[in-house]
């Protein structure tokens, strides 16, 4: 029997992606990943969802190109239903200051996280139906910035710019578009702090001297995209442990 409501998740196949379909699956909805090359982590987390009960299936395709992504989409249309929500996840990074970032890694990260973004929710709100969601994944780096990043930030503050224009054009047909925008994702399973001696310092600076989980922002989704949420529309959901309002202070400053 076809659930009645389908998300679809760019980026779902592995990592915080995955948890989003996992909890949303919870919730009643079949899920559909998309990915772009990684057949095998699209395979396993298939298989992981079917295991807990859910409807899935994925998709390998380039959320850049429109063709593309208009043939994906009448094919989730056929296998799983109209989409009824929509995670903008997929993402890209560069790690290079403005002065040494090339033209190849600001169109990659640029491509990804503002092109793949706005082709995925233009041609998915053709399909919704009233009542549908769209929410993007931006980042804290969408509204503050940091070196050596040069692409990252400003690809995202246009994620957080395009939700409110969604808003605007896209509330009459009774589609809601909100976003979310974390800070620093770690799970504590993964012993990061061990790998990463600099971010767990960073860490030591946010009123809350910790980093946001996979399922806080699984969580976040699940809400924004129940009824409990229906009236946020065009809002961005800062999930930081407070470093947005405190980035450029000491931990001393901010006691």
């Amino acid at each position: 029997m076809r659930c009645l409501k389908t998300a679809v998740i760019t980026g779902g196949t592995q990592g915080v992606g995955l948890r989003m379909a996992q909890r949303l699956a919870q919730q009643g909805y079949a899920i559909a990943l998309v990915g772009r090359r990684n057949q095998t982590a699209a395979q396993q987390a298939v298989a992981a969802l079917k295991a807990q009960g859910a409807e899935a299936a994925y998709w390998l395709v380039d959320i850049t190109q429109r063709e593309e992504v208009i043939a994906m989409l009448a094919s989730i249309t056929q296998t799983l239903g109209k989409p009824q929500l929509l995670v903008n996840n997929a993402g890209s990074s560069a790690a290079a200051p403005l002065l040494s970032l090339s033209d190849s890694q600001w169109q990659q990260v640029v491509h990804t996280q503002l092109t793949g973004t706005f082709v995925m929710s233009v041609e998915t709100a053709r399909h919704m139906l009233p009542g549908g969601v769209i929410i993007n994944i931006a980042g804290a780096s969408a509204h503050r910035c940091y070196p050596n990043a040069g692409a990252f930030g400003p690809s995202k503050a246009a994620v957080v710019n395009l939700t409110a224009q969604m808003l605007i054009e896209w509330a009459p047909l009774g589609i809601r578009v909100c976003g979310i925008s974390p800070g620093p994702i770690r799970d504590e399973e993964s012993d990061w702090r061990a790998h990463e001696p600099l971010l767990a310092e960073e860490v030591t600076r946010l009123p809350l001297q910790r980093p946001v989980s996979s399922e806080e922002v699984a969580r976040s989704v699940v809400f924004l995209a129940s009824d409990a949420a229906a009236a946020f529309t065009g809002q961005m959901l800062i999930l930081d442990s407070g470093g947005l309002s405190t980035w450029y202070m000491t931990q001393q400053e901010t006691r």
